[in-house]
């Protein structure tokens, strides 16, 4: 896959973070505090945005005026792609987003394997599996090699995966059938939609509204974190609670930084990160509960589809990926760790 950069975004946050400094500090300061900058896709005062707030306030504090954190929202510095490519250059140095999104890079694509449907019980089990499980940290590890960017925290639940749509509601897999639907460009998702029978459009966050406004799309795959506050529900008024995947949100780092961190720092790094998932898993859940309500003050239409019928309509479609995308029997086992 080509990443592109979008090179001025980036060129302005660099000139805006080394303005701040040398406005900020004296000379003697700056050349001892080192400046990085972390970016986000979710836009001001999300939950997402707040929890990037807590990471910079735990590193500034806790590394004795070593660090200054620049924080950038709103797809400032790019779209997911261009962070990625941006950390694997050394352009930015820390993004926060969708975990799974590093599937997308190259030696990430066994990472496919969180979107299987209905993988996770619920964001708990996610959580401690990701975090704890031996085999995913050696394969985040060998991924960081070959794809120089890092996972280095999975921490911050997001709202489960949904179908939100401008046609009405979907109450069976039935109805998905011929829905022109967008999801990103994940594998996994794309064959859970085709066995449903969607016609999957892979689009970038940033062009979702645009797309269902037009009418380009009928819909999308989202939770509500990344759907309300971007106000997607002004253009898809049908919002169906499939619940299909319980994904985690991902702290990325710039390999090239991380190489150069001492063991201090790096831990530092990991704490802030779990941290700041508390932040976001607690907004996030705050936003879940109001979710419902902000939807029906818009005049949209909330369901809860037949979700055991969903299970069984994309039961096994991970199997052709089995042993090819990530090691085989890798689901059955992370599906028998979530029995007890």
């Amino acid at each position: 896959m080509t990443i592109r950069i979008d090179r001025r975004a980036l060129m302005g946050g660099a000139l805006l973070g080394g303005a701040g400094a040398a406005l900020g500090m004296p000379s003697i300061a700056r050349a001892q505090t080192r400046t990085l900058k972390i970016a986000t896709i979710a836009l001001v005062n999300s939950p997402w945005h707040k929890a990037l707030n807590r990471f910079k306030e735990v590193v500034e504090s806790e590394s004795n005026g070593r660090y200054n954190v620049s924080v950038y929202t709103d797809g400032q510095l790019g779209d997911i792609a261009q962070l990625l490519s941006a950390m694997q250059l050394g352009t930015v140095d820390f993004s926060y987003f969708g975990l799974s999104s590093i599937s997308f890079v190259r030696g990430g694509e066994a990472f496919n394997v969180f979107y299987v449907p209905y993988l996770f019980k619920n964001g708990e089990w996610a959580e401690k599996i990701i975090n704890d499980d031996a085999e995913l940290q050696g394969m985040f590890d060998k991924m960081a090699t070959t794809a120089g960017v890092r996972v280095f925290g999975a921490w911050g639940q997001r709202s489960p995966r949904a179908i939100q749509s401008t046609r009405g509601p979907i109450m069976k897999p039935e109805d998905v059938k011929g829905l022109r639907l967008r999801i990103p460009a994940i594998p996994m998702l794309r064959a859970m939609f085709d066995r449903l029978g969607a016609q999957s459009t892979p689009l970038g966050m940033l062009e979702i509204y645009s797309a269902l406004s037009r009418g380009t799309v009928d819909g999308q795959d989202n939770g509500f974190d990344l759907s309300i506050p971007p106000r997607f529900h002004e253009a898809a008024k049908f919002w169906s609670a499939t619940d299909h995947v319980n994904e985690l949100v991902g702290f990325f780092a710039s390999e090239r930084l991380w190489k150069g961190l001492d063991a201090a720092d790096r831990d530092l790094f990991r704490k802030a990160s779990r941290e700041a998932g508390l932040v976001t898993t607690q907004l996030t859940n705050a936003l879940d509960t109001e979710a419902i309500e902000i939807l029906k003050q818009a005049g949209c239409t909330y369901v809860v589809p037949d979700r055991d019928a969903f299970r069984k309509a994309v039961a096994g479609v991970e199997d052709d990926l089995d042993g090819k995308m990530w090691p085989k029997g890798f689901v059955a086992r992370l599906r028998k760790l979530q029995e007890a």
